[in-house]
């Protein structure tokens, strides 16, 4: 008996590949910790006195891991453009599963935003260091619509609204 043909199947090629860190980083100064410790601890007061200890054990854990995101740089990792998806570090997403992409600037670094069909992760938050941002559109716009405004969910907004009028951290050297 014969076999049968397989349909022919895409190359995977990579059009752009580069080392960077994991997450935009910035070291904070001691303002920060400072003034994060300080509504910590008002906060776990006002909640002893409710009686509140599930809710002082969970604002802890936050507190803890804004303080270990704050304080320890990330590691290095790569990143990758291929004709099949954006691969990052050892996660690999196809294009059918993302919407579209922006660009921004975060913790001192440009980053681009690419948002996702999924509920988790929402969005992919690609630090591109010393790659060009020209290159990078050029590519991404061969698959993906590019948004020239930055997409900010409600979250984005009630939280850039409350470090606007609280900042944890001197803004003024």
């Amino acid at each position: 008996m014969p076999k049968k043909e397989q349909p022919a199947q895409e190359e995977i090629k990579t059009l752009l590949a580069w080392d960077a860190p994991a997450r935009p980083f910035r070291k904070k100064d001691r303002s920060f910790y400072t003034t994060l410790a300080i509504i910590v601890i008002l906060l776990v007061l006002i909640l002893l006195l409710a009686r509140e200890f599930l809710l002082i054990g969970a604002i802890l854990s936050v507190a803890f891991v804004t303080y270990v995101l704050a304080f320890v740089p990330p590691h290095r990792i790569n990143y990758r453009i291929s004709t099949q998806g954006v691969t990052i570090g050892d996660d690999f997403y196809f294009w059918h599963f993302l919407s579209f992409f922006w660009f921004k600037e975060k913790e001192g670094h440009r980053v681009v935003h690419i948002q996702t069909r999924f509920n988790f992760p929402a969005q992919l938050i690609i630090v591109l260091e010393e790659v060009d941002e020209e290159k990078i559109k050029k590519i991404l716009s061969r698959f993906l619509p590019f948004y020239e405004k930055p997409y900010r969910t409600w979250m984005e907004k009630w939280s850039e609204g409350l470090q606007k009028h609280f900042p944890l951290e001197n803004t003024h050297r």
